[in-house]
């Protein structure tokens, strides 16, 4: 016995404005925060010279993580202009089509939030060990005579971590939009049972 769903049309305007603004609001916010990271990390190659450094290769690495979300920044953009074709009248997906559609997004933003806290994991943690390996007196900005430059710290350490906090923003925001809108849309379907 297979069920199919059916938007119950007195809900459906208000699944397709959900999906406009929410939509749109995803792709915003991302898209920003996209531009400050790239902002960052240009500055943060023009800084180190590229990947010359152990510095330089964690900034990759987490600037690799920026995959996901441009996926994802460009999905909430596809949930925008889901929600404006069914508030002009056409037929648009069906309730289990556009719930497919939200689990991706869903299932995208967490595995680059969980992407995300890995990195962060990562630079915490050599940014600890850095600070363990010097003497507990303060933390040298510079190397000084006859001190290995790996034990430094540097403001580019902290454009690293505030680049991926802004990206694991930016994912636990489609996440709850998406989660948000799984509900609107289960809320605006009925399932049929056939017999």
């Amino acid at each position: 016995m297979t069920t199919a769903s059916t938007w119950i049309e007195s809900r459906r305007p208000g699944v397709a404005t959900a999906l406009q603004q929410f939509g749109m609001l995803g792709f915003w916010v991302q898209l920003v925060f996209l531009i400050i990271v790239a902002l960052l990390g240009g500055y943060t190659f023009s800084v180190t010279g590229g990947t010359n450094s152990r510095a330089g290769l964690a900034n990759l690495l987490s600037f690799l993580v920026l995959a996901i979300p441009v996926f994802t920044t460009f999905w909430c953009r596809r949930y925008a202009s889901t929600g404006k074709s069914m508030a002009a009248g056409s037929d648009g997906p069906t309730p289990a089509g556009l719930k497919r559609r939200l689990w991706t997004g869903t299932w995208a933003g967490i595995i680059g939030a969980v992407a995300s806290l890995l990195s962060l994991f990562g630079a915490a943690s050599a940014l600890l060990f850095t600070m363990l390996a010097n003497p507990q007196i303060g933390i040298q900005v510079s190397p000084g005579p006859g001190t290995p430059s790996s034990y430094t710290i540097s403001a580019i350490d902290g454009v690293s971590i505030m680049s991926l906090l802004l990206t694991l923003t930016a994912e636990l925001l489609v996440v709850a939009i998406s989660l948000r809108l799984i509900f609107l849309t289960e809320r605006a379907s009925t399932r049929n049972t056939p017999a």
